[in-house]
């Protein structure tokens, strides 16, 4: 089958095993009632029908003469023969098949059949044509009739997503008549149905752009949109629509499942990044929201795009309870690169408060799982200010201190910590001197001790013996007498 159109001359072809058609057509055409027959031709017009069946031909020419009066030439093979009878006989048993293929008389018929048959009657009659260009006459001469209720427009939002086969000319109508569909919750679900079904990636996200710039959405209606956008199957389009419904996003219990529903979908991680971080740009989220979102984060593939998210997270921040912190450490342990897990934890220090103890030990716990001596080394460095404030926190520290391999880098946390804090508790004098024995270079435990040496209360017998219990996993004997010396040297 083939339609083409050349000088305002439209042509229609077609041909299966049993018969071949074409049809040429030109200016304003309307069919009788009984869709028999013309009823007029616009001046100048013509309907030229050509049908060949197993080998046999007959022609019509019909034209509008000057007077405005219809002129009919028939032939049989190449033979002109009288219209009356069996030319009008032929055209009779014809015309409703060349209305069908040619979408001649549209208009007025599908008018014609609302009157008498409502929605549904345009909508079956619909079924009977092949075209999908077609089809969109009909369906746009019935979306201009202002009289349909909701239940009809539902109906036929849904019908053009079912009737019609083109990507194109569904998008085309559902762009044209949205501003149909928008004063009613069922009718724009029933819309964005109807938007779900087509194909087009493309076309799809065409039609919900056009949505989002055009009309405001109830919640309801905008769960509609997102379960539409879920079905795009391209990344980079279900981005583009989501970009714009972070302008718009709602709090709402039910939006929140259908947008990260959508999100979650996206198999692209830096499209999927991108999305997560427009939407914690533009919105303040509660809760549900925000935990969504962390989850949606962990889901990425990307540990760039992961770090990206988890770091906009913060400055946002994440909300005043311990299942938001709790998730956010679940979500960065998941990031497998040294580097970026530790811009995030060293981010996370510098934009969040320790609210309680649970909070500190998730940290520690979760820099402990870093793999890097050097990276896990920063971040510990960059936490001083969470000490001192809870025992278990201060416990965690010196255990993820431990968990570095590298005598050097452990060694340098811990000479850091001594420094940084001045008049030391002794507690966190006592975690310093505990941590010394894990340390395997004898040079570096030496040197660690003497700083203990330097700053430790000269009356604190129990930091004392500690500092001896521990001079004594030095297996150097020039360290061990190092440190004998400058312990003898204070007494």
């Amino acid at each position: 089958m083939s339609y083409s159109s050349h000088n305002s001359v439209h042509t229609y072809k077609s041909k299966d095993s049993f018969s071949s058609y074409e049809i040429q057509h030109k200016g304003k055409i309307e069919v009788t009632e009984n869709d028999q027959a013309i009823k007029s031709i616009s001046s100048g017009g013509f309907l030229k029908v050509s049908k060949t069946t197993f080998g046999n031909k007959r022609a019509i020419v019909i034209e509008s003469t000057s007077s405005g009066n219809l002129q009919y030439t028939y032939y049989v093979g190449k033979k002109a023969t009288p219209f009356t009878p069996e030319g009008k006989a032929w055209l009779a048993d014809i015309m409703l098949d060349v209305i069908r293929k040619t979408g001649i008389s549209a208009e007025s018929r599908a008018n014609r059949i609302y009157k008498k048959s409502g929605v549904d009657g345009v909508i079956e009659e619909i079924s009977e044509i092949e075209s999908s260009r077609v089809k969109s006459r009909y369906f746009e001469a019935l979306l201009g009739n202002s009289n349909i209720n909701n239940k009809g427009l539902a109906t036929i939002a849904k019908s053009i997503g079912t009737s019609i086969s083109s990507s194109s000319e569904r998008g085309r109508l559902y762009r044209k008549f949205s501003n149909k569909f928008f004063n009613n919750d069922e009718v724009a679900i029933a819309y964005f149905e109807g938007v779900g079904r087509i194909s087009s990636s493309s076309e799809k996200g065409s039609i919900l752009r056009h949505v989002l710039k055009l009309h405001k959405l109830s919640d309801n209606m905008m769960v509609g949109l997102l379960e539409a956008c879920t079905r795009i199957s391209s990344s980079s389009e279900k981005g583009s629509v989501l970009r714009e419904v972070n302008d718009l996003f709602s709090n709402n219990e039910k939006v929140i499942e259908a947008y990260f529903e959508a999100v979650d979908n996206i198999s692209s991680s830096s499209e999927r990044g991108s999305v997560l971080r427009g939407l914690l740009k533009n919105n303040q989220l509660n809760g549900p929201a925000m935990s969504a979102l962390l989850k949606s984060t962990g889901n990425i593939s990307s540990t760039s795009e992961k770090g990206s998210v988890l770091r906009l997270v913060l400055e946002h921040p994440l909300p005043n309870n311990e299942t938001a912190y709790k998730e956010f450490f679940k979500i960065a342990d998941r990031i497998s690169s040294s580097s970026e897990k530790g811009s995030v934890m060293r981010k996370f220090l510098g934009n969040t408060e320790l609210s309680s103890s649970n909070v500190g030990v998730w940290f520690y716990e979760s820099t402990a799982s870093i793999s890097s001596d050097s990276e896990r080394g920063s971040v510990l460095r960059a936490s001083y200010e969470y000490l001192g404030k809870y025992t278990e926190v201060d416990k965690e520290f010196f255990q993820t201190v431990k968990s570095i391999s590298s005598s050097s880098e452990k060694a340098y946390v811990l000479r850091k910590l001594l420094n940084n804090k001045d008049n030391i508790s002794e507690s966190l004098l006592l975690g310093i001197i505990e941590t010394i024995p894990n340390i395997s270079s004898s040079s570096e435990k030496s040197r660690i001790l003497i700083d203990v040496i330097e700053v430790m209360p000269k009356n604190n017998q129990k930091i004392k013996d500690e500092v001896l219990s521990a001079a004594k996993t030095i297996s150097s004997d020039s360290e061990y007498r190092r440190i004998m010396e400058k312990i003898h040297n204070l007494e």
